[in-house]
């Protein structure tokens, strides 16, 4: 097809495994429509049961391409948020179709060159992506467990001092990047997110120790741990983890964009209880905001996303009402609100002032080792105003 609406001379494409021998592949965008699913007839074949017969299309404009969700069951996610709307793409742009991860990449100028593969004779064009060399050091971080944990304060919105943080974390492995999406990225490569995940999680419970006490700690997951038979794995390695901290609180955090299935989360919700966990949604109103989710499925703790929460001093009347409401119609299930990202104490202000109860943000403080902090207060420069 001749796209007249696409930029002419950039070659447009998605790298990622397209098959079930797990070698990632790179297929060139060059019909527009690019139609993704299970169909044998599409223009990509994703021969995998979680996959859609039509699962997503991606459409190429004169200002690149864009994708948008076609009524999939398990929905397509871009940079790990739930996308409900076209949403343009951009070189790097992570997306994910369940668990099957493309990468979008684009080289200037190279539509007419002689290595376009289309999808007739991408098997015949594996080609590795740069990170598939660092997958030996992968698998050495995973086994010596070579990160370092970081903590982030969630402090109660009447009072400063922190006992409560979110696990983070950065590589610590020298042939590796630091940045954990990037180590995802590479993971990804090998379907080994949800390792990844445990060894980030472990350090982050195992080095709490010098933190205040009493210390209560969020800790996240990777969407993968959420997938068939990786629940039964989660919840046997979170009990591991809680019969050796039997006396750190613990809130496991389950991202918007995964609560799709409201029996497997109020499954998940029953295991987590009778092992003493409580359960947080992350990133509420990054997406579509699940409110049936919460109402079946209610979390002890309810994390609105940044975005929501982000200058909301200034906001309009109208989002600072939709904000407000959310916040208390949570409160009214019994939910404890949380917002994330106050960097302003007029931020900070305004949410007390909806009522949440907790909030998490720069102006309490970044991430940090566990040894930066000092009952609750980190001995970090004071960031600017």
């Amino acid at each position: 097809m001749h796209l007249e609406s696409a930029a002419k001379d950039d070659l447009w494409y998605l790298e990622g495994c397209i098959d079930t021998d797990g070698v990632p592949r790179r297929v060139s965008l060059v019909t527009s429509p690019f139609r993704i699913g299970r169909r044998a007839d599409l223009e990509l074949c994703l021969p995998f049961s979680n996959i859609s017969g039509t699962h997503a299309e991606i459409v190429l404009r004169r200002d690149g391409p864009w994708i948008a969700d076609c009524n999939s069951r398990n929905g397509t996610f871009v940079n790990r948020a739930r996308i409900e709307a076209p949403t343009r793409l951009n070189p790097g742009d992570l997306i994910h179709l369940t668990r099957n991860e493309f990468v979008v990449g684009r080289r200037a100028g190279m539509r007419d060159a002689d290595d376009v593969t289309s999808i007739t004779d991408v098997g015949m064009a594996t080609l590795m992506r740069p990170g598939m060399a660092a997958l030996p050091a992968l698998r050495e971080l995973l086994l010596q467990g070579a990160v370092t944990p970081h903590y982030q304060p969630i402090v109660a919105l009447d009072e400063s001092d922190a006992r409560m943080f979110e696990v983070l974390g950065r590589g610590a492995h020298p042939a590796l990047p630091t940045a954990p999406y990037e180590l995802f990225g590479i993971a990804a490569q090998a379907r080994c997110e949800a390792e990844l995940s445990r060894v980030f999680r472990r350090a982050g419970i195992d080095n709490a120790a010098a933190l205040p006490k009493p210390t209560t700690l969020f800790i996240n997951t990777h969407p993968a741990e959420l997938l068939g038979d990786g629940v039964a794995t989660l919840v046997a390695t979170l009990a591991e983890l809680r019969a050796q901290q039997p006396r750190i609180e613990l809130v496991f955090e389950v991202h918007e964009g995964v609560v799709i299935h409201r029996a497997h989360m109020a499954e998940l919700r029953t295991l987590l209880r009778d092992l003493g966990i409580g359960l947080a949604y992350d990133d509420f109103g990054a997406g579509q905001a699940r409110l049936l989710e919460l109402v079946d499925v209610p979390p002890d703790f309810l994390k609105f996303d940044i975005a929501m929460v982000r200058n909301i001093h200034v906001a309009s009347p109208a989002k600072q009402m939709l904000l407000h409401t959310l916040v208390r119609m949570a409160c009214d299930l019994g939910i404890t609100c949380l917002a994330e990202g106050i960097e302003q104490q007029a931020e900070w202000e305004t949410c007390q002032q909806m009522g949440f109860r907790y909030a998490q943000g720069y102006l309490f403080g970044r991430p940090a080792p566990a040894a930066a902090w000092d009952d609750g207060r980190s001995t970090q420069p004071e960031l600017p105003a």
